[in-house]
Parts: structure tokens; sequence; C-alpha cells
């Protein structure tokens, strides 16, 4: 009985969230940008591959970074579907080229939705009290975000597929030129 009255979404400011305004990217091609920068700055990526040697998969990885790209009104659903899998080879691949050792997803099919929610929210939650006060930084943030968006995510959507081919040729791009990055590993966090 804690849900939302009927009609309670009309009393609010029409336009008021930033999901329901156009979104700022409405090329895919320049939505894999977006995500490959965002995901590539060195603050940023050695959380994410902390995260990811910790155990989160790189499905649920990618499914919060596009729900937040969604939730921020940066590109809308539609956009989203196209890029996970550029997105989820994208972050696979930095991790192989870092040597980080990581899940595709749980290996276990029969969990419920809420299970594996409860799993993700868990190992960011895990990822992010273990994160050293000085090293808080966008990384440690991107992370927080992720955690927020765990109850959003669509676990049942792979991330996986075959790459359009619209957007195939710019993450191949962009790919060539990521940064490499050293581990650091898992018990280098202290």
């Amino acid at each position: 009985m804690d849900g939302p009255i009927p009609g309670q979404s009309l009393t609010k400011t029409p336009r008021n969230a930033l999901y329901e305004r156009p979104p700022e990217i409405t090329d895919p091609n320049d939505a894999v940008i977006w995500h490959m920068e965002k995901l590539s700055d060195p603050k940023r990526l050695d959380n994410l591959l902390f995260t990811l040697e910790y155990g989160l998969p790189v499905k649920h990885a990618t499914q919060a970074a596009l729900t937040i790209a969604v939730a921020k009104g940066i590109h809308n659903l539609d956009i989203s579907l196209i890029i996970a899998p550029v997105i989820h080879k994208f972050i696979a691949s930095t991790a192989e080229e870092a040597g980080v050792e990581y899940l595709d997803d749980f290996k276990n099919t029969e969990t419920t939705e809420k299970e594996e929610k409860d799993k993700v929210g868990i190992l960011l939650d895990k990822a992010l009290s273990e994160t050293p006060i000085e090293e808080r930084d966008e990384g440690y943030e991107m992370l927080g975000e992720f955690a927020e968006a765990v109850p959003d995510i669509d676990v049942a959507q792979e991330t996986e597929g075959e790459i359009s081919p619209d957007v195939s040729d710019v993450a191949d791009a962009l790919t060539e030129e990521a940064p490499q990055s050293k581990s650091r590993g898992l018990m280098a966090r202290g």
C-alpha cells in the first residue's frame, strides 16, 4: 500500500525529469563514443575493473551504465538496446587487456530476478565499502550510480549479441584508440 496514488503523476510539472525530455544524443554512434570515453577514463576504469574482478558480471555493468544514461537523459532506451552489445564487448575486452578475470553473467541461471539484482547490489555495495577514502574519485561515484540503478536494470535483457553494422565501425575505431590500463589486482586495494 505504499505505491503512488492513481493520478499522482499528473500533479507534477511535465518534463521535470531528465528522461521525459528529448535525449542529448540521438545517434547510436555518438552514444557509443560517449560511453567509451566515460568508461575508458582512468579514474573510472580502475573502479570498473576492480568491481569486475570482484565478481560483478559484465552484463550487469553494461546494463547499469546504459540505465544511468537513460535516466540522465543522455540517450533513450532504443539507443541502449542498439549499443548494448558494443558496450558489453568494450568492457569485456578492456578487462581482458588488463588481465582481469571476469564473468559475463552469473553462472546459476535458476535465480529469480530479485535474487540476481540482490547479488549485484551486494557486490557493488561491498566494492564501494572497500574503496579506501583517498581513492574515492569519479570512478567511486560511478559505482555509486551503478548501485542506485540496480533496482531499475532489466536482468533478463541480454547485452551480448550481434553488433549492428551502423555502430560497429565506430566501436572498432574507438577500441583501437582505448588507453591501455594496468590492473593492480584485487588485493592491491589494501
